[in-house]
């Protein structure tokens, strides 16, 4: 009986550590390792989103960049849970308007030019 407890207790784990990992990546979750760099350069935020250096400067307002000093030359800081959120809130997610998509997509033959279906 021990041994079926001990399994039981080991798949909840397993799924509670599995839970907590998709809560981290969403950023519903912050995790205690990553809790100490809170907070991101252009550099960190360009490779997390897989962007160019100037796309971070100029998307910097809407990913909630703060300045470190008060010059108009001061470095910025972005906090990761901003980014995060702001991952999350254009996560591409099956919709109606991405299903109109398709079916447009479909009835024109699927990008096939009507000359070349022929």
């Amino acid at each position: 009986m021990s041994e079926n407890e001990s399994l039981g207790s080991s798949d909840a784990r397993a799924v509670a550590e599995a839970l907590a990992d998709v809560l981290v990546e969403r950023g519903l979750l912050v995790d205690a390792a990553a809790g100490q760099a809170r907070v991101l350069d252009v550099n960190n935020v360009a490779k997390l989103l897989g962007r160019r250096r100037a796309w971070v400067y100029e998307h910097a307002v809407e990913l909630g960049a703060f300045r470190f000093g008060n010059g108009p030359k001061a470095r910025l800081g972005f906090d990761v849970a901003s980014i995060e959120r702001w991952k999350r809130e254009r996560q591409v997610r099956a919709s109606s308007s991405s299903s109109r998509w398709r079916s447009r997509w479909c009835r024109s033959g699927g990008g096939v030019s009507s000359s070349s279906r022929s």
